[in-house]
């Protein structure tokens, strides 16, 4: 089996690859392979999610667009490589980035033959609680052109004003792509255990 972890940034994605790769999975975790690629090519002081989000910033900044692109094409490699990796072994969990679904598409397809692609959701109350700890300690969110700024408006209020719409459009993008969808009621349930998560995803199969 190889399965694919798809949802916003936060969400659980690199905790539920811990728990599998614990169960004897390998553990692919994307967000760390683009901070290696970000080190080398792109001399960015970067090692952890965190590091990314920093280097990254948010999406108000002069140097975000240009990062967001850097950041993406980082990712593109990764994902590539990742997908040679998939049709040659088995037994692979992929930490996916939130911003997957900015990929090209035929790269997310070529993926999708051979992973389950698992989609962790997020409900009203998750989506407030992700907003406010990336703003605390922001981690590398692709904003894809969704923050808007209105006249005269801060930076926080645009914020808090466009993150839900996107969330609520990689909520339709996630679920487009992906093969099982665990609501959070499941997968943020401390008593949901790698032997339920399997078994929710065989179910679906």
């Amino acid at each position: 089996m190889v399965i694919g972890l798809i949802g916003m940034a936060g969400i659980g994605k690199s905790r539920w690859a811990a728990r599998l790769a614990d169960a004897g999975f390998t553990a692919l975790h994307c967000d760390d392979l683009i901070a290696e690629r970000l080190r080398i090519e792109h001399n960015a002081n970067t090692v952890t999610v965190y590091d990314i989000g920093r280097w990254m910033g948010f999406p108000y900044e002069a140097h975000y667009a240009a990062r967001e692109r850097t950041y993406l094409a980082c990712e593109q490699e990764v994902m590539v490589r990742i997908a040679e990796r998939i049709a040659e072994e088995d037994n692979i969990v992929i930490d996916m980035t939130g911003s997957v679904i900015y990929l090209d598409a035929a790269l997310i397809q070529r993926i999708r033959r051979h992973a389950t692609m698992v989609y962790l959701a997020d409900d009203p109350e998750l989506r407030k609680q992700l907003l406010e700890e990336y703003l605390a300690r922001p981690r590398p969110i692709v904003w894809n052109g969704m923050y808007q700024p209105r006249p005269n408006e801060s930076p926080a209020a645009t914020l808090a004003r466009c993150y839900p719409h996107l969330v609520h459009d990689r909520a339709a993008r996630y679920r487009q792509i992906g093969d099982v969808m665990l609501e959070p009621a499941h997968h943020r349930n401390p008593a949901f255990t790698v032997a339920d998560f399997l078994a929710a995803i065989k179910a679906k199969g």
